[in-house]
């Protein structure tokens, strides 16, 4: 069997077998795994850099519903119930909102490298996926990601 071609420019294994179990989880036929099909527990050792945001389609804002301790580390306001507006950097929100909309509204997955957190003093590359997780009817309503610094 091929690998999927989404896993080729993943460089962290934790990131490609979290992409490659959202992948598994899909229903057949399904674009987007359901969150009830995901198992957030399946992949211990990248809970504390996961985050998951609730989307709202209609007001286009995502509002976390929980972040992992390093996520929380270096960004002290992922704070469960907190919009991404109060999270994020007025100078990197747009860009970072942008992003995450994409991957709910194309659906798309979202694979990012490079330096991260300079605006918090951080000067180290990381690398982040965010995936789109539907609801029972397919609606995307949540996207979940990890960030490994």
């Amino acid at each position: 069997m091929s690998e999927h071609p989404a896993l080729k420019p993943i460089r962290a294994s934790l990131l490609r077998d979290f992409v490659s179990y959202w992948l598994a989880c899909r229903a057949e036929g399904a674009v987007v795994t359901r969150r009830a099909d995901f198992d957030i527990f399946h992949l211990r050792a990248l809970i504390p850099n996961l985050f998951l945001y609730d989307y709202n389609p209609a007001d286009h804002v995502f509002t976390l519903r929980v972040a992992g301790e390093e996520i929380r580390r270096l960004l002290p306001n992922s704070v469960a119930g907190m919009p991404l507006d109060r999270i994020m950097p007025p100078a990197f929100f747009t860009e970072v909102h942008n992003r995450y909309r994409q991957v709910c509204e194309r659906p798309a997955i979202l694979h990012a490298v490079g330096r991260v957190f300079l605006n918090l003093g951080g000067s180290g590359v990381g690398e982040r996926i965010a995936l789109p997780l539907a609801d029972e009817q397919g609606k995307v309503y949540h996207l979940l990601g990890a960030t490994l610094y």
